[in-house]
């Protein structure tokens, strides 16, 4: 009885492995493409915002990326920041105009390995750059922070109301003792 429950449970985690291992290969091959929805900016990567260019020219896009470098140019206001994925080879351009003039952005101070939340309109095809229309300092510090914080209460809260079988390999519900009377 033992052994059939032990053979079932590697034959489903075997099964799972190798499903993953198979989802993600044909993800390499047949990459997705971007979808928008409602009246949403398409939220995409750097690969997809290469790749699907012509799906997305002249429409909003919205892109979460570490910034590998800026250049200001003060005669014409214009902010260029590049991102670049060296697994891909792929730099695309992201400009500002007007920067200085604007108040939000003139308060922005940009930082190079930071990691930026940037609103635009594609225009890879037409242009060869992205039109930036927003941006924002995403800080990974403080998740990071937080995150850890969270494990801190998480976990004393498990083993509090668990407790582990390691024979068995899972988590016992710690019973509680009926109260006499009251609540």
């Amino acid at each position: 009885m033992n052994n059939k429950k032990t053979i079932k449970r590697i034959l489903i985690f075997g099964i799972i492995f190798i499903g993953s291992i198979f989802l993600g290969f044909l993800g390499f091959l047949y990459p997705p493409i971007p979808t928008k929805w409602n009246e949403d900016p398409y939220c995409i990567d750097l690969y997809e915002l290469y790749n699907g260019a012509s799906i997305v020219e002249n429409e909003q896009i919205v892109i979460n990326q570490e910034i590998s470098d800026y250049n200001y140019n003060e005669s014409i206001d214009l902010l260029s920041i590049v991102f670049r994925d060296d697994f891909y080879e792929i730099q695309i351009i992201i400009q500002f105009h007007n920067w200085s003039r604007h108040e939000k952005f003139s308060s922005t101070n940009i930082k190079i390995g930071n990691t930026y939340c940037i609103k635009g309109i594609s225009l890879l095809n037409s242009e060869g750059v992205v039109i930036g229309l927003d941006i924002m300092e995403i800080y990974s510090v403080r998740t990071i922070i937080l995150s850890l914080v969270g494990l801190a209460v998480i976990i004393p809260l498990i083993f509090y109301y668990f407790k582990i079988d390691f024979k068995k390999l899972k988590l016992n519900h710690r019973r509680e003792k009926k109260s006499k009377g009251g609540f």
